[in-house]
């Protein structure tokens, strides 16, 4: 089978730790036999057309290359959107630029698979030209950002409706799109997985006096309830650090909040980081935090675990479906005070910090391992082709 991958995002090069889940799929999906073109925007610094792992890359051009800044960072299109009336614009050749590209580089194909609603837009107004059945997956902001924005809800509600099949990553994220009209029937729940040999278990003599954040800076992900919390901890473990991976707009508001509450000694911002090296810090981290007040899963939650890093995460979208009370601890979202209690908890109960280490390993690997999950998606395949 020949399944080209659509998707507004990708690795601009080996060892880029964007959307590593694109990546992962596509390998496993690889690795059982089926050959997978990628069709993806262009990023600054990278090749037009490449051959990638061994999958060939169409990436479309949308601007001159400096212009092309709707994913400067690993928030992507839904940190774009709010930086302004030029970026908003620049949609408008992105999105034509995809669908040229889909258009012209799906031909030759089986099926298409498109990551995220606007991939599946993409898909399902060039259909004239590729006559093929597409199945798309909704990942998160790309249904908790839209549904409530007519402009943005149209594009979104046309890749569901036209798409033949639809992979939700959560349950939460399933009602989302059923709330804009789709069918539970069409709708299936596959969770976003990893490549579980890349995320090794640290070793108890490695762990460091850490918490670790893996993300976005921006709002949703909410890192300034993680500082607060620190503020409170401090003084009861006073050597415990913070470890801060990822870029965003909110990354200068939050290193002077860090300042202004005299936390730099106890707070490193790291910015971005290869897989390899973030794979490294989770491992050596006492417990991972995702304080998310809208989160479609948290794949990051999953890598984590099977770093056999307990967790702790917020209870917001799909959050609570990833971490049970065998694999750590949730909290309202927002609340710093049941945050920093539950980080006291996991410290300072280790008995417990030692059970969840194992059973969130092993939850990782029963249900989150990409090369069984992508049996599943390629089922869905077989039985849309069978139905066109």
């Amino acid at each position: 089978m020949k399944i080209a991958i659509v998707t507004t995002n990708f690795p601009r090069w080996e060892g880029d730790f964007r959307v590593p889940f694109i990546i992962d799929v596509a390998r496993a999906i690889q690795a059982k036999g089926h050959t997978v073109r990628i069709i993806t925007p262009h990023q600054p610094g990278t090749k037009q057309h490449e051959i990638f792992e061994g999958m060939e890359v169409f990436r479309a051009k949308y601007l001159p290359e400096k212009a092309e800044v709707l994913q400067k960072d690993s928030a992507g299109l839904p940190a774009a959107w709010k930086r302004g009336f030029i970026y908003k614009l620049a949609m408008i050749p992105y999105v034509a630029a995809l669908t040229d590209a889909v258009a012209r580089h799906a031909k030759g194909c089986d099926i298409i698979h498109a990551n995220f609603s606007l991939a599946g837009f993409a898909s399902a107004i060039t259909r004239p030209f590729h006559h093929l059945p597409y199945v798309v997956t909704i990942h998160g902001s790309d249904i908790f950002k839209t549904v409530d924005k007519p402009l943005l809800k149209i594009p979104v509600k046309t890749a569901l409706e036209h798409a033949s099949h639809i992979i939700a990553v959560s349950q939460a994220l399933a009602e989302g799109a059923e709330s804009v009209g789709i069918s539970p029937e069409k709708i299936q729940v596959i969770p976003t997985g990893i490549d579980i040999s890349k995320f090794p278990v640290g070793a108890p003599e490695d762990r460091k006096d850490t918490l670790i954040y893996v993300g976005s800076l921006i709002k949703r992900k909410s890192v300034i309830t993680l500082l607060q919390a620190m503020e409170k901890l401090r003084d009861q473990f006073p050597t415990l650090q913070l470890q801060i991976v990822g870029e965003g707009d909110l990354r200068q508001s939050l290193e002077v909040y860090t300042d202004q509450h005299a936390l730099r000694d106890r707070v490193q911002f790291l910015g971005t980081q290869s897989q390899a090296d973030v794979a490294r810090l989770m491992r050596e981290a006492k417990i991972f935090i995702l304080p998310s007040t809208e989160e479609g899963q948290g794949a990051v939650l999953v890598e984590a675990m099977a770093s056999g890093t307990p967790c702790i995460g917020s209870r917001a979208g799909g959050i609570p479906t990833v971490i049970t009370p065998e694999t750590g601890l949730t909290f309202e979202p927002g609340n710093s005070d049941e945050l920093a209690q539950a980080v006291t908890t996991l410290l300072e109960d280790k008995s417990f910090w030692q059970s969840a280490a194992l059973q969130g390993r092993e939850r990782a690997k029963a249900h989150y391992d990409w090369n069984v999950l992508a049996e599943s998606i390629i089922a869905i395949y077989n039985n849309v082709l069978q139905q066109n």
